[in-house]
């Protein structure tokens, strides 16, 4: 499991003391507490990530354990767990950036494992689960038409276990799983076509050079 950045989340340099750790979260549970904020789609999940990185900072035995496991994280230079709450808004923006990311890749060189890799990070379990349990068709549409986009580029090959994640972000939604298969029906011709190509044109050749010989020979 990823180390979050808890004084990220709390606005905080790593040199804060338990003072300014108990003003920003001050600050910060007052902006972002659902009470304050009615109407405002997953406010209670903002306030969960701040109250989280209070604990820990405010306490002074899970802090030393945190500073230890933060330490260690840095040392190997493995990158801190996302500090937003996984909204399906957070995750469209990812997925948009990515989406963006991509199109001013160079197709012809790109690094097909790399952005494969890349786009299942960004599919994990964890992601796909936060978009089941919020149920936003719109914001769904919005990511698989992000995801398809970003598999444009991709050799066929490194699509099946991407469709895979496509349709269960899709999954509630009907003609979206359509929309899926249809995307995929396609790219699977197209496949077929590239590797079979070379073989047709060159029967359609011989086949033409055999019945130009013969009509040759009737004439």
């Amino acid at each position: 499991m990823q180390v979050k950045d808890y004084y990220k989340i709390l606005e905080l340099p790593p040199s804060a003391g338990i003072d300014e750790v108990k003003r920003n979260f001050r600050r910060l549970a007052l902006q972002y507490h659902p009470d304050t904020n009615q109407g405002k789609k997953h406010a209670d999940e903002w306030y969960s990530e701040i109250q989280e990185a209070y604990l820990i900072l405010s306490d002074p035995l899970k802090k030393s354990r945190y500073l230890q496991e933060r330490w260690l994280v840095k040392s190997k230079g493995i990158p801190f767990a996302d500090t937003l709450p996984l909204t399906p808004e957070y995750i469209e923006m990812r997925f948009n950036t990515m989406r963006s990311s991509v199109s001013f890749m160079d197709h012809f060189r790109m690094d097909h494992i790399g952005l494969q890799n890349q786009l299942l990070e960004i599919c994990n379990d964890e992601t796909l689960d936060a978009l089941k349990k919020h149920n936003e068709p719109a914001k769904n549409t919005l990511i698989v038409h992000h995801l398809l986009a970003c598999m444009e580029p991709l050799s066929f090959s490194y699509l099946p276990v991407l469709i895979k994640a496509a349709q269960k972000i899709a999954s509630d939604q009907v003609s979206l799983v359509r929309y899926i298969d249809k995307w995929y029906r396609q790219r699977k011709r197209e496949n077929w076509w590239d590797k079979k190509q070379g073989w047709i044109i060159a029967g359609i050749t011989i086949t033409l050079c055999i019945l130009i010989a013969v009509v040759s020979k009737t004439v």
